[in-house]
């Protein structure tokens, strides 16, 4: 038997089966492990002598080793006094070796005796099939005890749980403790491999409900759930995920009575009749618990032909204060339905949720078990379960015995009457209970090491790490496996596979890859291995002198840039603040670049949605085959339609505008709520009048010294210029819409714990900055402008060219005498004012969304940087429009795709590269699914980034995009069925 990794799987394949058959017991099997993986030599030679094939031949020899053994036969022994022995037919058959010169140990002797017939009854009662000979013994000793019994009355089980020997019922408990562990520990073992589905090279919304829907099996031991969103307005949103949908329902009087008895923060049972269960899906469950809390109420089911047991953490929860755990994953469900629902999600960021989840679940299942030893215990005993939060129990009196179960939360004692330590049976049992107790706690403690490794590896970027338990199988891949590892290794992974139990090391690697772990395993000293100009290494686990596994770790090629520019940067001293920026940014970039392109990868629909116009880049630029010649001649022709445009003076159609008339009323104050809708505002001086109002409600008119008239002339010109070339959607009515959006956003902003990162200076320039962001905007986008060698392109040398004309037309508004309201700042206030407004305004460009994203993200815990934020807040209102409720979305969004289709037109006309996304715009299905990807992948995250920040201010918008995603998922379920 070669010591490579076959024969290392084979080997504890072989000793598993041996426990399972009750041939050996767990102290006899660690031995072996101990010793296999310390190569002691009578053990090695064994196996090497043995036939591989030949796996009865192991077994055999593999206990007769253990026999042989003096010192191995001397533990065991007294393992023996502490736990069950080893119990087979064969056992039976051989019967207790007895010699009465030889004989010193009868009780020991006896109970092995009772052991061995309590083996051979349970097996008899489970219907198992029964070696003849053995049955045959086993009636003469049936015969025999009914021969000698004085009443001659003894039950036909022979050894039962209602007759008085103690002693084998002791021994049945010790075995049920074992089976209690086991349970207990496989239950909450399975969450750590259930992240494994989110390693697939694409992660679709599906792979994530069955990832939920395992985990509350895992974690809750029920098939389904559901909960109520208590809304303010007197309805509800109900999610089942037996149907997986979302929808609103009514509160009735039924559900506002049952609501007013539900107690919060508790768990609890659902009565047959209850309203709440009645909105479901009709379906036979056999019991549902709930949770009431945050205004929502969680539900979970059992099916109808299932027990739900007595010990699990639903039943147990209110006892052992397990409330949090469970509210903590309540929220995880909904949240991550929800969020799946509505936007691209990061499989990593899911994975590590559940690191987190279920090792709060892992500390909350030694309570799980201590519920299992009690039930099992006070089958035989009267038994007292005692809780307290004293660090030491005082033994009250000797008639009892006391077992205490610590913890921070909740202490646990039982008080175990006529219990008495001296007799070896009782004793036993106590050490039995304390011994799978603190065993347990071990476990518990491996499991938090394991959780603190796995998420270090799920947060590289560099690293791939595959994780193998000692039978070879997977149990952890920290991310799911880049193309070029998977080329270069031939790697085959199924995470479908892993409920089968087919992940093993031979089925993922290639061939080379399997012979380099197995020569490495059977050498046992540490190598780096190469392959293809590839490195990664093999770590065997060992823990204790016991062989646990292996791990392969995979590092990409790529140039450590981070380190090169540390040794080009690095003086020796402390870094200054200026090199600190200049790292932080490359930073921000690697990241960002890593970010979009695992984005494409995993979302392959994302390409043909607008939300490729924020790809940084990705600009689609001339096609190569025509010449600048070409380009100029094409500019030429009459049919290039942004010249046809008729030029119009100035100021003729601005309506007269007196602001001095303007005083606030109480439908301004419609400007402070997000629901504000330009699209109301009938006259062009009622949309003024918002600009001038909320200048006026800022102070910054006073703070300032703005003068009416250069106001007013101000208003004029930037009107004039928004709409002069007639843009459905970059116009005017967008340029007030995202000033009021970033004014509710600092609104908010003055609410929370960060409302002195942006002063009242910086305000006004977030302000006029939003006001101005697309004025003179061409109704095209920048690829466009480059592409056609616009005179803004050329000026601008194709780097953020319109955000660079916008922020310059701004200024040179500004700057005119007339229309300049900044007439009153002195010179370096007006050059931190121009300074900020272009910072603020270059933060649209949608090339750098990502950047910003990422930049924003990675904040400090101390972030105060009011240039971060400010740009964060103006690129954020910049989708105003999208966040608004579903049918003023749904006009925005129709307005700028008017403009894609516009463009795509003429960009064939002009034999121009066309955008995929602007293509079939007036096809409603083809619409919305561009709009689903620019709500997910822009809109809702941009949204959910500034919500963290302003302290969950945001809800109401991140709902509204949420409504949104689903009208428009609905008009491209539609459009499919009608295409079949």
């Amino acid at each position: 038997m070669n010591q490579q990794l076959g024969s290392y799987v084979k080997f504890f394949h072989i000793i598993r089966e041996l426990e399972e058959m009750n041939q050996i017991d767990s102290k006899q099997k660690q031995i072996l492990k101990v010793n296999f993986t310390t190569k002691d030599k009578k053990l090695m030679n064994i196996l090497n002598d043995l036939n591989d094939e030949d796996e009865e031949e192991i077994k055999y020899s593999l206990l007769n080793y253990l026999n042989e053994s003096p010192i191995e036969k001397q533990e065991i022994q007294r393992q023996m006094k502490r736990t069950r022995s080893s119990i087979t037919d064969v056992d039976l058959i051989k019967g207790i070796n007895y010699d009465e010169f030889k004989f010193t140990d009868t009780v020991a002797e006896m109970e092995k005796a009772l052991k061995l017939i309590t083996h051979f009854n349970s097996k008899l009662k489970d219907g198992q099939t029964i070696d003849p000979k053995v049955n045959e013994i086993f009636e003469n000793i049936r015969t025999l005890f009914i021969q000698n019994s004085p009443q001659n009355n003894y039950s036909p089980n022979l050894i039962g749980r209602g007759q008085s020997l103690n002693l084998d019922i002791n021994y049945q408990m010790e075995g049920e403790l074992s089976e209690a562990y086991k349970e207990v520990k496989c239950q909450f073992a399975n969450y750590m491999k259930s992240h494994l589905l989110l390693m697939d090279e694409t992660v679709s919304y599906n792979t994530i409900f069955s990832l939920l829907k395992e985990l509350s099996k895992n974690l809750l031991n029920c098939d389904n759930f559901s909960y109520f969103i208590i809304n303010p307005n007197n309805d509800m949103e109900l999610y089942q995920s037996k149907t997986d949908n979302i929808e609103q329902i009514p509160m009735d009087q039924s559900i506002q009575d049952e609501l007013e008895t539900i107690p919060e923060n508790k768990i609890f049972r659902f009565s047959q009749n209850s309203s709440f269960c009645s909105k479901l899906m009709s379906i036979n469950y056999l019991s549902s618990y709930g949770l009431y809390a945050n205004n929502i109420v969680f539900i979970y089911h059992s099916k109808q032909d299932k027990q739900l047991e007595s010990q699990d953490i639903l039943q147990i929860a209110n006892e052992y204060q397990l409330i949090d755990e469970i509210k903590n994953l309540s929220m995880f469900l909904l949240q991550t339905i929800q969020n799946a629902k509505v936007q691209f999600f990061s499989p990593l960021s899911i994975a590590d949720m559940i690191l987190d989840l279920g090792i709060s679940f892992v500390r909350a299942s030694k309570f799980v078990l201590i519920e299992k030893m009690y039930n099992i215990v006070s089958q035989a005993y009267k038994i007292d379960k005692l809780q307290t939060d004293q660090q030491e129990i005082q033994v009250w009196d000797t008639e009892s015995v006391y077992i205490v179960f610590k913890d921070q939360t909740v202490t646990v004692c039982f008080r175990i009457y006529q219990m008495n330590l001296i007799r070896q049976s009782d004793q036993r049992l106590y050490s039995e209970i304390k011994h799978f107790y603190e065993k347990y706690l071990r476990f518990i403690r491996e499991c938090f090491d394991k959780s603190a490794f796995y998420k270090f590896f799920l947060r590289s970027n560099d690293s791939l790490i595959f994780e193998f338990d000692k039978s070879g199988h997977l149990l952890f891949l920290s991310r799911p496996i880049p193309k070029q590892i998977k080329s270069n290794f031939n790697i085959q992974f199924n995470s479908l596979l892993i409920h089968s139990n087919q992940l093993s090391y031979n089925k993922i690697f290639d061939q080379n890859v399997v012979s380099n772990i197995e020569n490495y395993l059977q050498d046992h000293k540490w190598q780096m291995m190469k392959d293809n100009d590839k490195q990664y290494e093999i770590f065997l686990k060992i823990e204790e002198k016991t062989y646990k596994g292996f791990a392969v770790i995979f590092t990409e090629n790529i140039k450590g840039w981070v380190k090169e520019q540390f040794k080009q940067l690095e003086s020796g001293n402390q870094l200054d603040s200026k090199i600190k920026a200049k790292i932080r940014k490359q930073l921000i970039q690697h990241e960002t670049i890593n970010f979009v392109n695992k984005l494409e990868e995993n979302n392959p629909e994302v390409k043909d949605s607008v939300a490729s116009l924020y790809m940084p880049l990705q600009q689609l630029i001339l096609k190569r085959s025509k010449s600048i010649r070409d380009i100029q001649n094409i500019q030429n022709e009459p049919k290039m339609r942004r010249t046809e445009a008729p030029q119009r003076s100035k100021f003729l159609t601005i309506q007269a505008l007196d602001l001095n008339e303007f005083s606030l009323n109480i439908q301004d104050d419609l400007i402070d709520t997000f629901d504000f809708n330009i699209m109301d505002l009938t006259s062009q001086i009622q949309k003024h009048r918002v600009v001038w109002a909320i200048l006026k409600k800022n102070g910054h008119l006073d703070d300032y010294s703005i003068p009416y008239e250069n106001l007013q002339s101000f208003i004029k010109e930037m009107e004039y210029n928004y709409n002069v070339n007639n843009n459905p959607y970059h116009n005017y009515d967008h340029g007030i819409t995202v000033m009021q959006t970033a004014y509710y956003f600092c609104l908010e902003l003055a609410f929370t714990s960060k409302a002195t990162i942006i002063d009242n200076f910086n305000r006004f320039v977030l302000m006029i900055s939003s006001f101005g962001h697309d004025v003179g905007h061409t109704g095209k986008t920048n690829v466009f402008e480059i592409n056609s060698l616009s005179d803004l392109a050329i000026r601008y040398h194709d780097k953020s060219v319109l955000e660079q004309h916008h922020a310059a037309l701004t200024i040179q508004v500004l700057k005119n005498p007339q229309s300049n309201i900044l007439v009153n700042l002195n010179q370096q206030e007006f050059r931190n004012f121009r300074k900020g407004l272009i910072a603020n305004i270059l933060s649209t460009d949608m090339s750098e969304h990502f950047t910003l994203l990422k930049d924003f993200e990675n904040r400090p815990k101390d972030f105060n940087d009011c240039k971060i934020l400010s740009g964060y807040i103006m690129h954020t209102s910049d989708f105003g429009g999208a966040g608004k409720k579903t049918n003023l979305s749904i006009q925005w969004s129709s307005r700028v795709n008017q403009e894609f289709s516009i463009q795509y037109k003429l960009e064939g006309e002009l034999g121009f590269p066309q955008q995929p996304y602007m293509k079939d715009l007036h096809i409603p299905h083809i619409m919305a699914k561009s709009e689903i990807g620019f709500l997910k992948v822009i809109v809702r995250p941009c949204y959910a980034l500034l919500n963290e920040f302003l302290e969950d201010k945001l809800k109401h918008c991140i709902a509204n995009i949420d409504d949104t995603i689903q009208h428009w998922e609905k008009i491209v379920k539609k459009g499919e069925e009608q295409q079949q």
